[in-house]
């Protein structure tokens, strides 16, 4: 600290003044100043005493009272600055406005050693991650680490945290769980109460439960989610992280079978969903309500609960939860042997599926198998399963993978063709040896 000022602006403002007047560091060592101490004060690391960051103030050509007048207007800027950021970020929040906040962003010229050089490199990533350029926002979300660290900046909102989040969620779309889990890992133990801002720990504890759910690590995500839902009503973050925690409980309790009380918790979620507008959260939740009772074979009430997805979303503005109620509803229409509705649901669900992602539509044609198989028409079967095969395997989804080479051996075995089925049976067996696979935890037939 020089004078009662803030360090981070003091070195941004030393650095600042020498690159203005055209010096390196090695210009300005001396005998008595060594270059490696020039770097130490501008990054603000060892122990550099008052004494020798006053002689270098004095070889930039600044003392006390002009020191004191340029911090002052350069946290009047940074001031500006962190506003004009924090808008940005509130557009990359909303979808629809991505290209604007990139073009504002573009505009904004900042150093990669301005104490906001961390958060601006942070919405930069934001950008990309937004145009699924997964390697580049990546890249970006490192370098603001990267940045914060090197230049011992002022930890914005715990931005750190929020990039090591942001880089879980990119592994987490591309079915990457472990190193998905690897780095909210190290954004939780990143994270600092004193950093304050917003909640960042919450959403963060909830990201790893949600990965270690797709790890089938139930245990480890039970632990999670009960700790969370204990204080639920005391975390200070958005209705996202609430309906998360929900949404969350509610999967494990069906998976113990406590199907009352995931009930309860399905209701509760999507009364809150519903009061506050939020329609991608509920819509997940009637979905994981309608599989409940689907388990339960109330196949006219999970039917309700499907449909009603469809209805509040007729404009398909949720993708994800419009699929999964297409798929549940063709699952429920096969069960009942009402083959044009099942194979109607079923086509409507890929139509859509084949513009969304690689996960849902492996499982979509694993269902659209199933539904031609349960008819004996295995000729028509087969070629959605090698379809979803070679899809879970693009999608990095092994067990997926695994579901739709056993459904195909069926298949193979029914039509007695052999040749066709030894191949698809050794493939199946090398799989399962090189991941120790047991069959995955989906709801496909009733």
């Amino acid at each position: 600290m020089v004078y009662g000022l803030d360090p981070h602006v003091v070195r941004y403002v030393m650095r600042k003044v020498r690159k203005e007047n055209g010096y390196r560091q090695e210009d300005i060592a001396d005998a008595t100043m060594s270059y490696g101490t020039i770097s130490n004060i501008e990054r603000g690391v060892g122990n550099v005493d008052v004494k020798t960051v006053t002689k270098y103030l004095t070889k930039l050509g600044l003392n006390e009272a002009t020191l004191k007048n340029l911090v002052k207007k350069e946290l009047e800027r940074m001031e500006e600055l962190s506003f004009q950021l924090q808008l940005i970020e509130a557009m990359l929040d909303n979808n629809k406005l991505v290209e604007h906040a990139e073009q504002l962003l573009k505009s904004i010229a900042i150093e990669r050693y301005h104490p906001l050089a961390p958060f601006y490199t942070y919405l930069e990533g934001r950008c990309f991650h937004a145009k699924k350029a997964y390697t580049k926002a990546e890249k970006h979300y490192k370098l603001a680490i990267r940045l914060n660290n090197q230049y011992k900046l002022c930890s914005r909102d715990n931005i750190v945290s929020i990039c090591y989040n942001e880089l879980s969620i990119c592994h987490y779309v591309q079915n990457n769980m472990s190193k998905a889990l690897h780095y909210v890992e190290k954004g939780l133990d990143a994270y600092s109460e004193r950093n304050g801002g917003r909640d960042v720990k919450h959403p963060m504890l909830c990201n790893k439960a949600l990965y270690l759910l797709n790890m089938t690590r139930f245990e480890a995500a039970k632990q999670i989610v009960d700790e969370l839902w204990a204080k639920r009503f005391h975390i200070r973050s958005s209705l996202y992280t609430l309906l998360n925690i929900y949404k969350y409980r509610a999967i494990l309790l069906r998976r113990m079978e406590k199907y009352s009380e995931a009930i309860e918790i399905c209701k509760e979620g999507i009364n809150i969903g519903i009061c506050n507008k939020i329609q991608n959260r509920y819509l997940d939740i009637m979905n994981i309500l309608g599989s409940v009772y689907l388990l339960q074979k109330q196949c006219d009430k999970a039917e309700n609960c499907f449909q009603m997805v469809l209805n509040y979303d007729y404009e398909r503005n949720h993708p994800r939860s419009h699929i999964d109620a297409l798929i549940y509803l063709s699952i429920i229409y096969s069960h009942e042997k009402n083959w044009p509705k099942a194979e109607q649901h079923i086509d409507s669900a890929l139509q859509i599926a084949r513009r969304a992602t690689r996960n849902q539509l492996s499982k979509a044609l694993i269902v659209a198998g199933n539904i031609y198989a349960a008819q004996h028409k295995f000729a028509e079967a087969i070629p959605c399963y090698q379809e979803a095969e070679q899809a879970a395997l693009q999608a990095n989804l092994p067990k997926r993978q695994y579901t739709a080479l056993l459904q195909m051996a069926k298949c193979f075995d029914s039509m007695k063709a052999e040749t066709e089925w030894k191949v698809t049976i050794k493939k199946l067996l090398n799989l399962q040896q090189k991941l120790n696979l047991q069959s995955e935890e989906e709801i496909y037939e009733v």
